[in-house]
Order: structure tokens, then C-alpha cells, then sequence
């Protein structure tokens, strides 16, 4: 499986196209590398947090093997680091 790249900069002007491009991946296990994120804004955080509800009651995996430091640090400080970043989402 080939993960699904993140782009650097995940701002408002990011969210639709996420949104659109985890839609596309819909009902299979999903690798997300967000290894090259610079910036986790609000909006794509609630996106990813929304595929991670999604993928856990359609019962496939949506996981973050690789995480920037800045990914780890938006998505804790916006309280979604245990919902982006643990083993499997808690059902």
C-alpha cells in the first residue's frame, strides 16, 4: 500500500482538497505520511479527525506511521493527538 502524502501546509485553502482526496480513499486501510507537515491548522485536523470516525465505523484501519514533530504538536495542541496518533482509533 502506498501511503497517502500530506502536504506541508494543511490551512484553510487545504481542507476541501483533503477532504475530497481521503473521500476518494474511503472503505480501504489508509497510510497517511504526514512526515513533510510543516503547519496542522484547525480545519484539516477536524477533516482527519473526521476520517479517523469514518475509516473506525466502516472497520478499516486509517493510521500515521510517519508524523513531523509540527504534526505531533498541532494535533496535541489542538487535543487530537490521541485520536490522529494512537494505535487504532478508540471505538
Amino acid at each position: 500500500m502506498t501511503p497517502f502524502r500530506l502536504d506541508e501546509t494543511l490551512d484553510l485553502r487545504a481542507a476541501g482538497v483533503l477532504r475530497a482526496a481521503l473521500l476518494e480513499r474511503r472503505g480501504a486501510d489508509l497510510q497517511v505520511d504526514a512526515s513533510s507537515v510543516v503547519h496542522l491548522g484547525g480545519l484539516c485536523a477536524q477533516v482527519l479527525a473526521a476520517a479517523a470516525l469514518t475509516w473506525a465505523a466502516d472497520g478499516v484501519a486509517l493510521t500515521f506511521p510517519a508524523a513531523s514533530d509540527a504534526f505531533e504538536q498541532g494535533a496535541r495542541l489542538l487535543g487530537l493527538h490521541s485520536t490522529l496518533l494512537s494505535e487504532g482509533f478508540p471505538t
